[in-house]
């Protein structure tokens, strides 16, 4: 086991982890081979084995998990949990800002549709394709799972506001709602 203290405000625990760090600062990295690059990015908390080895200069990620490729070099506000494979299970900011990504059974991607076409699901509830919960201006006319549901959000009367697709395809019925 190797313990590095690259700065006062800097932990560094794992065989070859965190040797590039030149003036970064509030650095916690603890897994061999964690943190290869990092020279200024500060305030990085990394734990893992062989993880973030693509970042250098971002500052205010947390990763946690074996074998995670990212955040890119200089990400900033990241936070990434993995599993010993490396496969990202939440990923908040890495793609966007603002955008956390959650793998299966349960995902969450705040963005919304657009002309009721758009078959990227805000929220998903299982492994099974487009099966979720959309949303969007313009009535449905996408392929999505059966059970799937649509918010519409320029719909103006009871039964033009909610839509469940019934079909596993393109046909959607709306659902009448109370005033």
């Amino acid at each position: 086991m190797t313990v590095q203290t690259p700065s006062d405000t800097d932990y560094v625990e794992g065989t070859q982890s965190g040797a590039a760090i030149t003036t970064a600062a509030g650095v916690t990295i603890q897994g061999f081979g964690t943190g290869q690059a990092i020279t200024t990015g500060s305030n990085n908390t990394i734990f893992g084995y062989n993880s973030s080895n693509s970042l250098t200069t971002g500052a205010g990620n947390t990763v946690v998990g074996a074998n995670v490729s990212g955040p890119a070099a200089a990400a900033a506000n990241v936070v990434i949990l993995a599993d010993g494979t490396g496969q990202a299970r939440f990923d908040y900011g890495q793609t966007t800002a603002a955008v956390a990504t959650v793998t299966a059974p349960l995902a969450v991607n705040p963005v919304a549709t657009s002309a009721g076409t758009s078959a990227t699901p805000a929220v998903t509830f299982s492994t099974t394709a487009n099966l979720g919960i959309f949303w969007g201006s313009g009535a449905p006319s996408f392929t999505a799972a059966q059970g799937a549901l649509y918010i519409r959000t320029d719909g103006s009367s009871t039964s033009t506001r909610v839509y469940v697709n019934t079909t596993g395809s393109t046909t959607w019925t709306n659902v009448t709602t109370a005033a």
